[in-house]
């Protein structure tokens, strides 16, 4: 579309200059015809010599035949320019006829610019046309939109954004980004995209008299005139998620809370199921006190799990501080902690940690992920086993693993394993003797995204399982030196 209308203004510029081009030629050559036609006459009177006046005839047909080539050549000038401008706008309009240019003349060059124009018309209603609807559509939209060139000038904001950053009906289109929002976090996003020609996405929270939270959606605009790549400006979308992350804080706040309020109960529940152990002799009541204490015992795991998920959602976890740690000895502190369900299977434990591997980590929670990975590996193999635990550097990364000789996990749950609650057989996971939450795998994903890595899973159903939790190097410290 601008194109087209580019087109239609550089039309009328060029046709007024050929017009122009005319007139001055036709002038010009009339102004030459009277001098000429005056100096002859006035020449003739005087001269009386027949050879003299032969010598001036051909004096003056020869200036007369360089008069009319120069006019030959202006006019062949403007001919061709205005040709040039057929030409041009006839390659802009596929849908129009193709004109003979060689053989053109005043008639059908006027035909063809009067079909041309009336073209380039057309195409401007239906550009009109589409600007209203792309009007209608920005006005519409419950996102605030942004659109601007390479230097941060503002072209486009919708009514959504002057109403979020208070624009009223102020002239965009003589401010900048910054001036316009007076957040740096934007700006620098508009230019990192423009530079990069790559799209960014990423969270921003404003602070303007209450808090608000916002999706931001940055995209680079394609230069469109056929010069090669790069951008010419980029577009931002900030979709308001502030009732989103509200919703989402009651959900995290309730789940702390009841844990919180249920932990007290359990405990008391727990306690006193063991007392009556001590103290009853009937068997059949012994056995529905066993039930309770373990239930019980169940419920309190699942509680403290839930806490341990509500602290490791908080915005303010990172207050924490990461501490460098000795790898080894971590893998050998979560070992030991689990030395009784490791002797109850005779699992046989083996540990293979870089020499001298040392790294910044949230040691506390990062324990914690060893212990819940080595713990579902005791519960998922069987007795007399082996069990793989290794640390080490690979391709710039800090990687923990834990590998197993168990039932393994079909293809179609791997997906889902550390989503909440999520079991591959619930069934089996209530039979074993120290059944799960089905939270343990999700903490351990928490744990690695808030260490800025990830855990995934390698496994084959009846082929043990490879858990694994990688950790960006930058976070490595010190290591082999």
């Amino acid at each position: 579309m601008g194109t087209g209308l580019e087109y239609q203004t550089n039309l009328a510029d060029r046709l007024g200059e050929g017009v122009s081009l005319f007139k001055k030629s036709f002038l010009v050559l009339s102004l030459a015809a009277v001098v000429f036609s005056s100096a002859l006459a006035v020449i003739i009177t005087f001269i009386n010599s027949p050879v003299l006046l032969i010598i001036f005839l051909v004096l003056y047909l020869i200036v007369l035949f360089f008069a009319i080539y120069s006019f030959s050549n202006s006019l062949s000038f403007s001919l061709g320019r205005l040709a040039r401008i057929v030409q041009k706008g006839s390659s802009l309009l596929p849908d129009s006829e193709a004109v003979d240019l060689s053989s053109m003349e005043f008639k059908s060059l006027e035909r063809a610019m009067r079909a041309i124009t009336s073209e380039v018309n057309l195409r401007f209603d239906k550009a009109k046309s589409e600007s209203s609807r792309l009007e209608a559509i920005l006005n519409g939209m419950s996102e605030a939109v942004f659109a601007m060139d390479n230097n941060l000038k503002l072209h486009v904001v919708n009514p959504k954004a002057r109403e979020l950053f208070n624009l009223g009906n102020r002239d965009v289109k003589a401010m900048t980004l910054l001036e316009a929002t007076r957040s740096t976090e934007l700006t620098e996003t508009a230019k990192k995209v423009i530079s990069s020609g790559a799209p960014i996405e990423f969270e921003l929270t404003f602070h303007t008299g209450k808090e608000q939270f916002f999706q931001v959606y940055a995209s680079p605009m394609a230069k469109t005139n056929g010069n090669g790549g790069g951008s010419q400006g980029a577009v931002l979308v900030l979709q308001e998620i502030t009732r989103l992350v509200k919703l989402e804080r009651v959900r995290k706040d309730f789940v702390a809370n009841v844990s919180h309020e249920l932990r007290t109960p359990i405990q008391l529940i727990k306690g006193f199921s063991e007392t009556l152990l001590d103290s009853v002799t009937d068997k059949q009541d012994i056995h529905f006190i066993e039930i309770i204490r373990k239930s019980a015992g169940t419920m309190e795991n699942l509680t403290n799990d839930l806490l341990i998920l509500a602290d490791l959602e908080n915005t303010d976890v990172n207050v924490r501080g990461m501490e460098e740690i000795i790898i080894d000895s971590l893998i050998n502190e979560a070992v030991y902690s689990l030395e009784p369900q490791i002797k109850n299977k005779q699992i046989e434990i083996i540990i293979k940690c870089q020499e001298g591997l040392k790294a910044n980590l949230y040691g506390s929670l990062i324990l914690q992920a060893l212990i819940n990975l080595i713990d579902n590996g005791i519960k998922y193999s069987p007795p007399k086993s082996k069990l793989w635990i290794s640390a080490f550097l690979e391709n710039e990364t800090l990687l923990f693993e834990v590998r197993d000789k168990g039932i393994g996990i079909p293809a179609e749950h791997l997906g889902k394993i550390f989503e909440r609650f999520y079991r591959v057989d619930r069934a089996r996971s209530r039979n074993e003797q120290t059944g799960g939450t089905g939270l343990g795998l999700s903490i351990v994903r928490h744990i690695a995204l808030l260490h800025k890595g990830n855990a995934e899973v390698e496994s084959h159903a009846g082929e043990g399982s490879i858990f694994r939790i990688s950790i960006p190097v930058t976070l490595v410290a010190d290591n082999l030196q």
